[in-house]
């Protein structure tokens, strides 16, 4: 699949890969199927036998923080002690048994990257923020911009890439999305061995058509004369294509990064999405999580909100980020076994992409082609071969947030639906994983679940399905904010500390919603939110599918409202009469509130 004439660990590397050698053995699967078994019992005595559910829930959070942390400090400093060991005059300073073993490993890698941004009519300021950080990171040697549209509109985004590398840079028009051509080419080959009686596996298959996209992105390169690798050669290469989708536009530029990284003898790619703005150590401390560990297939880094102070929303948003999603993408992380690289921070051990692009790229489920769980879906098809994945926590990249609640909402929901397709119908990936990668997706899928299900029976019949318990749910407030003050590498300003709390509604009101309206509408195709250029942001939504995409949360606050109303009703003790209009002004109250915020705005 590569050409034989790198040598060294990665070369070698690479050629395990092709025969399969991350394959996870049998004996290790039953063991890992044994302790998914095992978790079953233990969520459940962590939930419905515990007279403070929530609040052990967080402490457990937090451990399994703390060792994920513990974790990824180990592989940097196993990553710097090969450093030294393999460093220009070490060999005659290694004298105890540690160095001895360090001079056994492979040789060490080098934290040298290629950059892939990819993106479709970004708005043009905030495209050239990001590529301009690239120009802080020591580690990137290569930037490679992919943008998915070759039409008039799409041309801002070339003119911006041209001004942040006027020097050094070219522009290529790629003819064909490659992603087509693989389809096509796999196609092809499996027509060919059925006509010959020679049936060829999927694997096989998939392995011509990568080969033959790499040998078109060759082709390609060859006829543009770019001098990569020279002293006067190109740097920085633009993509565009025909306009498809995110994956697409990934599929192609992951192709061109294997061929440039092949010339350039580079082992790591870092990808990123055009509204995400990288701090001069995020590429690196990702990277160095990674680079010592040849079973490593990818990491990612966690994310602030560089446009927190643009809206309301976004302030919020930027709170969640800090006092939720830190904790929460830690839990399986710990074992090397985190289940979405985030598409705007995250890093690949090339050698892990060749067995995956293709199977990654042509994705069905419940019968349709997947677009829009890019990111997931690359991870699922890392730890299925075996590979871990790690979540560098206590590195930092700044991320784009929607500005309003609308926007927000067909976020989480597109988010939420890519979560239950990985997480729940690709069941093999429990067996080649840690059993903890099981328990964080029992927690995940089952709790808001259970927590929406619970809400509506109460609605409709007045009976409790769980007993919520106040004194549990400050506890756990008070744990997480507190634990996160202290050890979260974000450190908030005392004006972001004040959209801590009210944040935690936001987030959590509607998640019981999001989570069900999503798994109600899994197969579900498109973005869901616009694109940031001006020309995409004026378009108009019809009502009929903006009622579609946030029409749910306008029910399921209306529910929320009369479920306030009901309880206030019990604790007032309020007549049959009084109670029945409280429900009906509170529901409709709440209703029209949901509608303004989201389809009346």
């Amino acid at each position: 699949m590569f050409p034989d004439d790198q040598p060294g660990r990665d070369a070698d590397h690479r050629a395990g890969v092709a025969t399969g050698g991350h394959r996870v053995p049998a004996s290790r699967q039953f063991l890992n199927v044994i302790g998914c078994a095992l978790a079953i019992p233990l969520y459940y005595l962590t939930t419905a036998h515990s007279r403070y559910p929530v609040t052990l829930d967080i402490i457990i959070t937090i451990a399994f923080t703390e060792l994920n942390r513990y974790v990824i400090e180990g592989c940097r400093m196993a990553f710097l002690g090969r450093q030294r060991v393999n460093g220009p005059g070490a060999l005659q300073e290694k004298q105890d048994k540690e160095a001895m073993y360090l001079e056994s490993q492979p040789d060490s890698p080098k934290l040298e990257c290629l950059a892939a941004v990819v993106g479709w009519r970004e708005d043009p300021s905030l495209y050239g923020r990001a590529l301009e950080s690239y120009k802080a990171s020591r580690t990137c040697v290569f930037l490679l911009a992919g943008i998915d549209g070759d039409e008039a509109e799409d041309q801002d985004m070339v003119r911006v890439f041209k001004r942040v590398y006027p020097e050094h840079s070219a522009i290529i028009q790629i003819p064909e999305p490659f992603g087509e051509v693989a389809e096509r080419v796999r196609s092809k080959a499996i027509a060919q061995t059925r006509h010959q009686d020679q049936p060829v596996g999927d694997e096989e298959a998939d392995a011509i058509a990568m080969q033959y996209c790499i040998e078109l992105a060759k082709g390609i390169l060859v006829q543009h004369n770019l001098r990569i690798g020279a002293p006067d050669g190109v740097r920085h290469l633009c993509l565009k294509q025909r306009h498809m989708h995110k994956k697409g536009i990934m599929f192609t530029a992951y192709i061109f990064s294997l061929v440039v990284a092949d010339i350039l003898g580079v082992e790591f790619l870092w990808s990123s999405d055009s509204d995400t703005i990288v701090f001069p150590d995020s590429l690196e401390r990702t990277i160095n999580t990674i680079a010592a560990d040849p079973d490593a297939g990818g990491a990612s880094s966690g994310l602030v909100v560089h446009n927190s102070q643009e809206t309301t929303v976004t302030k919020l948003a930027s709170a969640v980020y800090w006092g939720e999603l830190y904790l929460t993408r830690s839990t399986p992380a710990c074992t090397g076994t985190s289940d979405c690289q985030s598409g705007p921070s995250t890093a690949f051990r090339l050698a892990a992409l060749p067995e995956i692009l293709v199977p990654w790229y042509l994705q069905k489920a419940l019968g349709k082609r997947m677009i829009v769980n890019e990111d997931r879906h690359l991870t699922t098809n890392l730890l299925l071969r075996g590979w871990k994945v790690m979540f560098a926590s206590d590195v930092l990249t700044a991320t784009d947030t929607p500005t309003t609640m609308a926007r927000w909402l067909k976020q989480q929901v597109r988010w939420a639906r890519a979560t239950h397709i990985e997480s729940l119908l690709h069941p093999r990936v429990y067996a080649t994983s840690h059993p903890l990668l099981f328990y964080g997706m029992a927690k995940r899928e089952f709790g808001p679940a259970i927590g929406a299900i619970a809400v509506i029976w109460y609605f409709f019949t007045s009976q409790q399905l769980v007993v919520f318990s106040i004194s549990d749910l400050l506890l756990r407030v008070l744990i997480g904010c507190s634990y996160n003050f202290l050890r979260n590498p974000d450190r908030l300003t005392a004006k972001g500390l004040l959209w801590v709390v009210p944040s935690i509604l936001f987030y959590y009101i509607p998640l019981p919603a999001v989570h069900l309206w999503s798994m109600m509408t899994m197969g579900a195709d498109g973005w869901g939110t616009s694109m940031r250029a001006s020309g995409e942001q004026a378009r108009k939504e019809t009502l009929r599918k903006a009622w579609f995409e946030t029409g749910f949360f306008v029910v399921w606050m209306g529910i929320l409202g009369g479920v306030v109303a009901k309880l206030l009703g019990v604790y007032f003790c309020m007549v049959w009469h009084e109670r029945v209009a409280a429900i009906l002004v509170s529901t409709a109250v709440a209703s029209f509130g949901a509608w303004r915020i989201t389809i009346g705005a």
